[in-house]
């Protein structure tokens, strides 16, 4: 049961979250082009908003790809393998994601260390939000990743 409210958690920030944020970037990014082009005036916060947007709308949104097993890369190559291979070579694909999201996070918090005295000038939020949300993301995908690979073993366990 607790797996079950993990993975409904996971998948709502994962993929109800990043279509609203979405939603919201279309909104202020054509609200901003009518202001310029019926008003001649510009959202002076708009373009600082869609960039904080877009950025929590991928690094989220990947959460729920790769919850979904749509991990383009990943797929690509395991699905061409023989079947007795496929195992083996999820096991080995999922312990890559593992490492190389734990070093993006690293990364990200790096970023953060860095940028946190920084701000947008026109929204005057810090500028390490950008970076915690590819942080946030990433812990997000390894959830949902060993949560994937526990429920795996699950259904193999007789």
């Amino acid at each position: 049961m607790a797996m079950k409210a993990l993975r409904s958690i996971i998948e709502f920030l994962g993929v109800t979250v990043p279509a609203l944020l979405l939603a919201a970037l279309v909104v202020i990014v054509l609200s901003d082009v009518i202001a310029r082009n019926f008003f001649a005036t510009s959202i002076m916060w708009a373009q600082e908003l869609a960039v904080v947007l877009m950025a929590a709308t991928v690094w989220l949104g990947l959460v729920g790809a790769s919850m979904n097993g749509q991990l383009f890369g990943i797929s690509l190559f395991v699905d061409r393998l023989p079947e007795r291979y496929a195992p083996f070579a999820r096991l080995l694909a999922n312990i890559l994601v593992l490492l190389i999201c734990a070093q993006v996070i690293r990364a990200a918090f790096a970023q953060i260390a860095t940028a946190r005295f920084t701000t947008f000038l026109t929204l005057g939020w810090p500028k390490w939000i950008v970076a915690a949300f590819l942080a946030t993301g990433m812990i997000l995908v390894m959830a949902g990743l060993l949560l994937n690979m526990a429920e795996d073993l699950r259904k193999e366990r007789p």
